[in-house]
């Protein structure tokens, strides 16, 4: 590696060490989380997973879908975390309403699709019971025949609370949470610049993969990993330089540069993939006058000139946003990364009854374009060709992921994420060691053990 000054744990490497302290890349101060090694039981135990399922997944905010999927009253979608599964819906008063997709009668499900429209309420195809879309029960059948005493208790839905941020929408099954908008802290306002509310879904790949979830979100929470899985990006990715910040809530950051050579390789020159990153915003690298260390202050500015060009406003970003990835890691299972052309966002859910399995989703967002040359970052994997216009609503690709078509570098980590999960069982390892490039792991697993308590507190 090329020489690199002494490491500071507490400041990491900012990204930019004069930003004012009210800066968006501003460092934020050090957290301590302390240096113990994580258990290995979290990530297989069925005692654990069941008490994630009740103490976790029913006491945070979870994503369900965005505003746009049920633009008017009775539109609705399914969403499932774990074992639960909800209706999502708006009412008469077009107000954003979420449920247990559940008939308080017998208990089947409502609603078996994915998504659809209802204007009249949800009727349980079982035995005619009818909701409205406020979720008052609406009509019993054969009301006459049940004793006076077996319907004094509510019949009503169960209602979870339902709120929403620059059109993600999300739920929470504990009425005594604190409010979305505090919950997602410093993001609030980072995220302003870039108009999410704006965006659509483009393309969103789903997979069942073969580890615990938790495994996945330590595993993209960290660049530690990128030389040995994935050196095919670092002619353009410094992996070791990165910015770590660590914020309530169990949220954090980590901003890595892009267009810039990792310090592991000591290739002189233009690399092929720096020349081919330039030439995708219009820089000719033959014509080129700096050296390497140059081309990610020249891409930014290539990136202004060209957005001017296009008909972009590009004036409330920072030139490190214009090419940096800015990760945000939203407790527990949402990692976002976030650019001016796009995000890449990483869903990971809980498998509903297997512990060594997970659901992975692959989004790609961007506010719609018909002008094909507006695209986000190569990395984010939208296919040539590929439909940006927002008109259609992106369906969900189911794909098996010992077949590929996630991409090369999340096929490499399908294959990866499988080996740590059999290797964590081994009677051998006794816990996760964590440098601290890894920081963002031991804040999550932190905030984990704030929800869940310890391994072996829940018999």
């Amino acid at each position: 590696m090329a020489h690199q000054p002494a490491y500071d744990y507490r400041q990491t490497w900012p990204v930019n060490p004069e930003a004012p302290r009210d800066s968006y890349e501003a460092k934020a101060p050090y957290v301590d989380n302390g240096v113990q090694p994580i258990s290995p039981e979290r990530y297989w135990s069925a005692d654990y997973m069941d008490a994630e399922r009740k103490l976790l997944w029913s006491r945070v905010w979870n994503w369900a879908g965005r505003e746009e999927d049920i633009p008017d009253p009775g539109d609705y979608i399914t969403f499932e975390i774990g074992k639960e599964s909800f209706i999502v819906t708006r009412d008469d008063d077009n107000r954003l309403r979420a449920y247990f997709n559940v008939c308080p009668h017998r208990g089947n499900r409502l609603v078996s699709d994915e998504e659809g429209c209802r204007p009249g309420g949800f009727t349980c195809p079982f035995h005619n019971w009818r909701f409205g879309l406020d979720g008052k029960i609406a009509h019993v059948t054969d009301r006459e025949t049940f004793r006076p005493e077996a319907l004094c208790r509510s019949m009503d839905l169960v209602e979870v609370r339902c709120e929403s941020w620059e059109g993600f929408i999300f739920l929470n099954m504990d009425r005594e949470a604190k409010p979305l908008l505090e919950y997602l802290g410093p993001l609030v306002d980072h995220a302003k610049p870039y108009r999410l509310k704006d965006m659509r879904i483009m393309r969103r790949v789903q997979a069942v993969w073969e580890s615990n979830w938790k495994v996945a979100v330590d595993g993209f929470n960290e660049a530690y990993h990128v030389h040995a899985i994935h050196p095919q990006i670092l002619p353009v990715f410094n992996d070791y330089n990165a910015q770590i910040d660590l914020y309530p809530n169990g949220m954090s950051r980590m901003v890595t540069k892009f267009a810039t050579q990792s310090p592991r390789m000591d290739a002189d020159g233009l690399n092929p993939g720096l020349r081919a990153t330039m030439i995708e915003v219009g820089l000719d690298p033959d014509s080129f006058a700096g050296t390497k260390d140059d081309v990610r202050q020249a891409i930014q500015k290539a990136k202004r000139q060209r957005a001017e060009r296009l008909g972009l406003d590009f004036s409330g970003f920072l030139d490190n946003q214009l090419t940096d990835d800015w990760n945000y890691d939203i407790f527990p299972n949402i990692q976002l990364g976030i650019h001016p052309e796009g995000v890449s966002m990483l869903y990971f859910r809980p498998h509903p009854h297997d512990p060594r399995k997970f659901i992975f989703d692959v989004i790609v967002m961007m506010p719609p374009q018909e002008d094909a040359q507006i695209l986000p970052p190569a990395y984010m994997g939208l296919p040539e060709g590929w439909d940006i216009s927002g008109r259609e609503k992106a369906e969900i690709q189911h794909i098996d992921w010992r077949e590929g078509g996630l991409g090369e570098v999340f096929d490499q980590d399908s294959s990866l994420f499988a080996e740590v999960q059999r290797g964590i069982e081994s009677m051998a390892f006794k816990g996760s060691i964590l440098s601290e490039q890894e920081q963002r792991i031991g804040h999550f697993h932190a905030e984990l053990d704030r929800y869940i308590g310890q391994p072996g507190a829940q018999g």
